[in-house]
């Protein structure tokens, strides 16, 4: 199995759904810890939260993706019909998560969850640019630190740092994207550089997060 290729069980997109549908909301819920929003992590939180993360970033977000792209372009992945399937059940868990988090930890969790749902339904016909993910990554963030967090009502500055990071997230995720779909825009210097630059972008949110 290539490891270059594209589509929902390709090595690669699998690695990638894995690193970022965890590696945000983790930054999220360190940051609840390393500003003092928490004293001990809400565990159940930590648990459905990596889980909804790594479903919405693989299954839910590639099954679509798959889904419109497998005419367009040769993919490693499922027939159309187990696509929608697996649709369906990852939106079932999603939502199940989504609503069990509302009820333990308030309303904001369901409106970061949708929010984060319909970024993800990346794909031709649908709603279709890089940017989406990026606002992906912010919602994993920002969702797993609320869901530690379980309030809004934090001092002003509590949440500047976390928009700090929010936004860390959104450029570096957004950079990387696209550094990936260079061949897809026909590959050129030009545009290789502004994904360089975007990408390098997030780290001047990280360093106001520690220096705030």
């Amino acid at each position: 199995m290539s490891f270059e290729k594209k589509g929902m069980v390709a090595p690669f997109t699998i690695l990638t759904s894995l690193l970022t549908g965890v590696g945000f909301p983790l930054i999220g819920i360190a940051v609840a810890f390393d500003l003092g929003v928490i004293e001990s992590f809400y565990i159940n939180g930590v648990i459905l939260v990596l889980i909804g993360g790594f479903l919405a970033q693989w299954v839910f977000a590639h099954a679509v993706h798959d889904y419109y792209h497998m005419d367009i372009e040769k993919r490693m992945t499922f027939s159309k019909k187990t696509l929608k399937i697996l649709f369906v059940i990852s939106l079932i868990i999603l939502l199940s998560i989504a609503i069990y988090l509302s009820f333990e930890r308030g309303w904001p969790v369901f409106v970061f969850s949708v929010i984060g749902g319909i970024v993800c339904l990346y794909a031709e016909g649908l709603l279709h640019h890089e940017s989406q993910m990026a606002f992906g990554a912010m919602f994993l963030v920002i969702g797993a630190f609320y869901v530690q967090a379980g309030t809004l009502d934090l001092e002003f500055i509590v949440w500047v740092r976390v928009i700090l990071i929010a936004f860390f997230a959104f450029f570096s995720q957004l950079g990387w994207l696209l550094l990936y779909r260079l061949d897809d825009y026909k590959y050129n210097e030009k545009r290789k550089n502004i994904s360089i630059l975007i990408t390098k972008t997030s780290i001047f949110f990280l360093i106001l997060y520690f220096i705030i």
